[in-house]
């Protein structure tokens, strides 16, 4: 009974003092946590900081993460808390039924509880309207995207705590799609799409440790995406195809990419993922239009496999509007150093792209800097390329808009007819504009 208990206690004092061994002397090889996290320095001490107590303060923070054996003893306590508790100990994650995992942000916009207000989405609507107009009147394709989301795919296998609770007065999805259904703005709706063919489909759309669109997913977007720019454009752009997929017994990237966040010991098990053989034909006699996308990070899967770089020629990817990307550089660039008339001006095609968790904050304001940038200088540098459609039509509804808007007096007129209606008063504005344009080209 002695030894056993002086075993036990040899063993305890090992692990004990086990992590301060591995820190000063390091004895066994560790795997670095993933995620976004910011390692603490070691503090300086000195004889102030020591005896108001900061030292040991920050200290304590550095010895926390500086500590031996550090990640194993996490993913060992993440472990148990995803095992016995189903709870992910990673920041915004939702482990959901059958172990489908979600971000809390993707079910926030699916409830609508991130609803930023019908004026508001109504307000960058009209803008967009507007900055259609002008890119239109010189050649330009302006196109919004709304990738899939994850909750709205898989709304089955959300917690029950989360779809009793009431949802909001709408989402920013549909709130979106009634705004933009007013205007003559291209709009794929990727998303719509999705929920549709969800039971047809031949491979996973989705995967179910993942956040973002799988890889099948994402080659039949591409596919649709550049039909609809050479309908727009009426041009004949690389060709785009896949002979087959590969199915291998473990998930590329970024299929697993929530998981690996929540730095668990063992593998979550998940069905297996379509990975398609892309192939693209010879660039002779095509067009590759210029681009600048506008994206969260759904179009990663597009831009950073090099996919974007098949099909367009001069390739930008604006990062939330906050940084800009392309392959020709050698380092990214802020956006806002960048002349958005000059750049857009370069551009062929413009995307604004998001998945429902990032509508709240779309279009990440590139919208607002182009249209004060086009009140200011009133157009951009034409395509080379023409674009089709009815841009005049749009141009001077837009104008109309402006007019009434900035008229006191016809501006009550038509919130006096939106009362009457029942309608918003931006509604009301767009059918008064429309009205009058149509008479005047009666005359």
């Amino acid at each position: 009974m002695r030894l056993l208990k002086n075993i036990l206690f040899g063993l305890l004092m090992l692990m004990i003092g086990l992590p301060l061994v591995q820190r000063t002397v390091p004895v066994f090889k560790e795997t670095p946590l993933k995620g976004a996290y910011e390692l603490p320095a070691e503090p300086d001490a000195s004889v102030k900081t020591w005896f108001d107590g900061s030292f040991q303060e920050k200290y304590n923070g550095f010895a926390e993460y500086s500590i031996g054996l550090r990640p194993l003893l996490v993913r060992i306590n993440n472990q148990i808390a995803f095992s016995v508790f189903d709870t992910a100990l990673a920041n915004g994650v939702i482990v959901g039924k059958n172990h489908y995992l979600y971000e809390i942000n993707y079910i926030k916009a699916w409830k609508g509880w991130d609803f930023v207000g019908q004026k508001t989405i109504d307000d960058q609507v009209n803008k967009t309207a507007f900055v259609n107009a002008k890119l239109r009147e010189a050649g330009k394709t302006l196109i919004i995207l709304f990738a899939p989301g994850k909750a709205s795919y898989f709304p089955e296998f959300i917690p029950v705590k989360y779809t009793r609770r009431a949802s909001g007065e709408t989402t920013n999805y549909q709130a979106y799609l009634k705004s933009f259904s007013k205007t003559g703005v291209p709009l794929i709706d990727f998303n719509d799409w999705f929920v549709k063919m969800k039971d047809t489909v031949s491979y996973e759309l989705y995967p179910q440790c993942g956040i973002h669109w799988s890889a099948y997913g994402v080659t039949l977007a591409l596919d649709s995406l550049i039909n609809f720019i050479e309908k727009d454009r009426n041009i004949d752009m690389v060709d785009f195809s896949w002979n087959g997929v590969d199915i291998p017994d473990t998930l590329r990237n970024p299929d697993y990419d929530i998981a690996e966040g929540m730095n668990l010991l063992f593998k979550i098990p998940h069905y297996p993922m379509a990975y398609p053989r892309i192939s693209f034909g010879n660039e002779n006699g095509k067009t590759k239009p210029d681009v600048i996308v506008v994206s969260d990070s759904y179009y990663w899967s597009i831009f950073g496999k090099g996919y974007a770089n098949r099909i367009f020629a001069d390739n930008n990817f604006w990062y939330y509007n906050k940084e800009a990307h392309n392959p020709e550089w050698p380092a990214p660039r802020k956006t806002e150093e960048l002349n958005i008339i000059d750049a857009v001006g370069k551009a062929d095609v413009i995307m604004i792209m998001a998945t429902e968790a990032n509508l709240y904050r779309f279009p990440y304001g590139f919208i607002d800097r182009l249209y004060e940038a086009l009140m200011a200088k009133g157009e951009v540098k034409a395509s080379s390329t023409a674009a089709t459609g009815d841009a005049g039509k749009e141009a001077g509804i837009a104008e109309i808009m402006k007019s009434i808007d900035s008229s006191p007096g016809w501006k009550e007129s038509v919130q006096k007819k939106a009362a009457k209606k029942g309608i918003s008063y931006e509604e009301m504005l767009r059918l008064d504009a429309t009205w009058t344009w149509e008479q005047k080209q009666k005359k």
